[in-house]
């Protein structure tokens, strides 16, 4: 620590605010890549909103039904893309292969394996909600506008998406 400071001392103020100027812009970077997402349903669907709570535990497969006792179907995209990284790090707060392992704990213990429906792209995972009147996705908010009448976008905590206080 005391090296670290000397470092600091040595290299001068402008330095060391443009070091910090660059962590908080990096920040706000990543921030910003996951500012835009949205759960969405079949249009059938008797949910209208969730609280971030529910969404996790829906994510996690702690909860399988609906309040209406019909099976929930989670609609995922690559575990890879910048969506789901936002899901699995602003939902469900774990690294995917945290998540991989929780899933795998859970049928350890002799629950029921979760079926994740994989899609390749927002727009095939809207197609996919729009098929099922239980499934689920959680897809950039950007692409709604295109996906208008063929899905529902969920309350999160009371909000929708681009409202102020809106968690994802």
């Amino acid at each position: 620590m005391r090296a670290l400071k000397m470092a600091l001392a040595g290299a001068g103020a402008w330095k060391c605010w443009l070091v910090i100027v660059m962590l908080l812009l990096c920040e706000g970077f990543a921030f910003a890549q996951c500012a835009s997402l949205a759960v969405i349903v079949n249009p059938k669907s008797s949910i209208d909103s969730l609280s971030s709570t529910q969404l996790r535990r829906l994510i996690l497969g702690d909860v399988r039904s609906w309040p209406d006792q019909k099976p929930v179907a989670i609609v995922s995209l690559d575990p890879s893309s910048p969506i789901e990284q936002c899901v699995m790090s602003k939902v469900v707060r774990l690294s995917d292969a945290e998540y991989r392992r929780y899933l795998m704990s859970a049928e350890f213990r002799g629950e029921e394996p979760l079926v994740i429906h994989p899609a390749t792209s927002d727009q095939m995972a809207a197609k996919m909600v729009a098929g099922a009147v239980t499934a689920f996705a959680v897809i950039d908010a950007s692409s709604l506008p295109a996906l208008a009448g063929s899905i529902k976008i969920l309350h999160i905590n009371g909000k929708l998406p681009g409202e102020a206080g809106y968690p994802l």
